[in-house]
C-alpha cells in the first residue's frame, strides 16, 4: 500500500495536483490484508478442487465400470469444484460489502494512477484506456457499494448518501467521456477524484457533489437484494424430494409408482416454498379458466381510480404473503 500511495503521489505531481490532505492509510492497509487472506485461501481452495477433480477423473478412466466410478469418484469431486468456486465468488462480495470505505479507497488511488499513465503521451495507448475505463467503473461499483453497506443499514442515511455517489459516479463517468475526445481532461478526472479522497478522509460523504448534481434516490439503478427466502424454499424443496425419492426406494417401490404419486410429490415440495413465504411465480398468478390472458406488462399500468377491478381478479388459490425481505 506504501508502493500504492508513492505510485499515486508521483502521478499528482506529474499531473501538476496538489495531495490529498489524507491518503487513508488505514483504509488501504484492511484493503491489502483483506485482499491477502482472500487470494490465499482462494487459491488453496481451488488448488485442492482442481487435485480432487483430476483424481477423480483418472481413477474413472482407468477403471472398467466407468459409469459406477464417475457417479461414486469423478461427479462428486466435480461438485466440490463447483462449490469452491461459488464460495470464492461470495467471499469476493461479502469483502467488498464489509470494507466497502476500504474498497473506495483503494479503487480511488488504482484511477489515479491509471490517469496519469493515460496522460502521458509517450504511454497513452489502447491498453491504458482500456486500463483507466475498468478503473472508472470500478470505483463507481465501489461507490454505490459504499453507499448501501459503508455508512448506516437506516433508509434515510442509505438515501441521502446514494443520491451524493451516483452523483460523483455520473460526474467521473462524464469526465472519462471527456477523456475519449480529449487526453488532457485526465488532469479533471484526477482532481475529482482528489477531492473523493479528501471528502472521505474527513469522513463527510454528503459534501461529495453539490446539491444539484445529486440524483434521486427513486431513479438510482442499485443492486437488488438478494432472494434468500427464495433461495431457501429453493434448497428446502431439493431436499424434499430427493427425501421422498430416497424414502420410496426404501420402501422397496418401483418407478412406477413414482409417475402415480406425481400429484403428492408435487404438493409436498410446495410446502417449503409456503413455509419461507417465496411462493414460487406460477402460484402466485393462478390463471383464471374464463378469463381472457392480461396484455404483458399490464401489470405496471396505473389503475383508474374508482374503476372497480374486484371482480376481474379471480381468487387466490394460494395465500401470498406481503411481507419484503
Amino acid at each position: 500500500m506504501r508502493a500504492l500511495i508513492r505510485e499515486a503521489e508521483g502521478a499528482l505531481n506529474g499531473l501538476g495536483i496538489r495531495h490529498p490532505k489524507k491518503w487513508g492509510e488505514v483504509e488501504l492497509k484492511l484493503w491489502a490484508l483483506a485482499e491477502r487472506g482472500r487470494w490465499a485461501a482462494s487459491v488453496s481452495l481451488l488448488l485442492l478442487s482442481l487435485i480432487t477433480i483430476f483424481t477423480g477423473a483418472s481413477l474413472t478412466a482407468l477403471v472398467e465400470h466407468h459409469w459406477d466410478m464417475a457417479m461414486e469418484m469423478w461427479l462428486p469431486s466435480y461438485a466440490f469444484f463447483l462449490l469452491t468456486v461459488c464460495y470464492v465468488q461470495l467471499d469476493l462480495i461479502a469483502i467488498r460489502r464489509g470494507r466497502s470505505p476500504a474498497y473506495v479507497q483503494w479503487a480511488a488511488v488504482s484511477t489515479l494512477v491509471a490517469c496519469q499513465t493515460h496522460a502521458d503521451e509517450s504511454k497513452a495507448t489502447s491498453a491504458t484506456t482500456a486500463q483507466l475505463s475498468r478503473n472508472v467503473e470500478r470505483l463507481s461499483e465501489a461507490l454505490i457499494t459504499y453507499a448501501q453497506f459503508g455508512v448506516s443499514r437506516k433508509a434515510g442515511p442509505r438515501a441521502a448518501l446514494l443520491t451524493q455517489c451516483v452523483g460523483m459516479s455520473h460526474r467521473l463517468e462524464n469526465e472519462f467521456e471527456a477523456c475519449l475526445r480529449d487526453r488532457s481532461h485526465a488532469t479533471a478526472l484526477a482532481e475529482h477524484i482528489v477531492g473523493l479522497i479528501d471528502t472521505l478522509g474527513r469522513q463527510e460523504p454528503l459534501n461529495m457533489v453539490p446539491p444539484g448534481e445529486s440524483t434521486a434516490a427513486d431513479s438510482v439503478s442499485v443492486e437488488a437484494p438478494l432472494p434468500w427466502r427464495m433461495v431457501l424454499g429453493h434448497v428446502l424443496a431439493f431436499l424434499t424430494g430427493v427425501g421422498l425419492v430416497a424414502g420410496f426406494k426404501a420402501l422397496g417401490l418401483s418407478a412406477e409408482y413414482l409417475v402415480l404419486l406425481a400429484p403428492l410429490i408435487y404438493l409436498v415440495v410446495q410446502i417449503p416454498y409456503l413455509a419461507t413465504g417465496g411462493v414460487p411465480i406460477a402460484l402466485r398468478h393462478v390463471p383464471g379458466l374464463a378469463t381472457p390472458p392480461s396484455e404483458p406488462g399490464s401489470e405496471n399500468e396505473p389503475q383508474v381510480s374508482g374503476a372497480d377491478t374486484s371482480a376481474a381478479a379471480p381468487p387466490p388459490l394460494v395465500p401470498v404473503s406481503r411481507r419484503h425481505d
